[in-house]
């Protein structure tokens, strides 16, 4: 997701979506225009989405991004002035750069989707969040709500990106499949906000993305397995996973990674007692 940012300037899609509003530079037509297929299907979704292209520097900035302003949907360019840009581009493999950037656009999309549809941020209804908050200050048991809720999140958008790429390419999946491997297995994402490794594990084997109407409910079951461990039995893998200080302050689970999702725990069984 994305912080509102100052100054944008919007771009308008046409008939074929193209930027013809403003002067882009060249690094934003590469990722607007691998973004082409993913923009034309949310507009045929009719989802509130706008394109955003911001003016000023953003150094540090995410290159693409997700903001909800006032019930639509902001896909932001920050890419002036921020050399992560091209940078992201160069570090894909040869060959793999456009789908990469259609399957990150996708991503967003499925940020976008959660939002209109009003669950961000929520759990399915048969589960509910059990993690050890008493055992952390306040503070950060807060900071591990707002953490463990963009998880859940950003391993939902990543399904929705794989899921994409599974539909429109899927001679080239195994390859969009293994760069999410290698990208959420670095040092930098290990235990963070962005740490999905359960669901991009998970979806390792693309049989287990289901029949649906679309690629949001093509990714729910797979989802529901990554918040419950990628167990039918979510019973037992909630009470195993006990979170346990680290030495960041922060809680890890039984698993070793801080803030893991499989704390999660059956409404019914809660209301049963067990």
């Amino acid at each position: 997701m994305f912080r509102m940012p100052v100054g944008w300037m919007l771009v308008t899609l046409l008939a074929a979506p193209t930027a013809q509003a403003v002067e882009l530079t060249a690094t934003e037509r590469t990722w607007l225009h691998a973004a082409v297929p993913v923009l034309q299907f949310a507009r045929e979704q009719r989802l509130p989405l706008d394109v955003i292209v911001q003016p000023q520097d953003t150094p540090g900035h995410t290159p693409m991004g997700m903001a909800f302003v006032d019930g639509r949907c902001k896909l932001v360019l920050s890419m002036r002035g921020n050399p992560e840009a091209q940078a992201t581009l160069d570090r894909m493999p040869s060959g793999l750069q456009g789908l990469l950037v259609e399957a990150i656009a996708a991503h967003e999309l499925g940020h976008c989707w959660r939002h209109v549809s009003r669950q961000w941020g929520t759990l399915p209804d048969s589960l509910q969040d059990i993690s050890a908050y008493d055992r952390v200050s306040s503070e950060n048991a807060q900071l591990l709500r707002e953490m463990w809720r963009t998880r859940r999140e950003e391993g939902f958008a990543d399904l929705v990106g794989l899921a994409w790429i599974l539909k429109h390419h899927p001679q080239r999946y195994d390859e969009v499949h293994a760069w999410h491997v290698k990208l959420r297995g670095q040092p930098v994402v290990d235990t963070g906000p962005h740490d999905t490794r359960v669901w991009v594990q998970l979806a390792a084997d693309k049989h287990r993305f289901t029949a649906g109407s679309s690629i949001f409910e093509q990714v729910q079951a797979l989802w529901l397995a990554g918040l419950t461990g990628g167990t039918v039995d979510r019973r037992a893998r909630a009470q195993t996973a006990v979170p346990t200080p680290t030495p960041s302050g922060a809680v890890a689970d039984s698993t070793g990674r801080a803030g893991f999702v499989p704390q999660v725990q059956s409404r019914q069984d809660q209301a049963r007692g067990r």
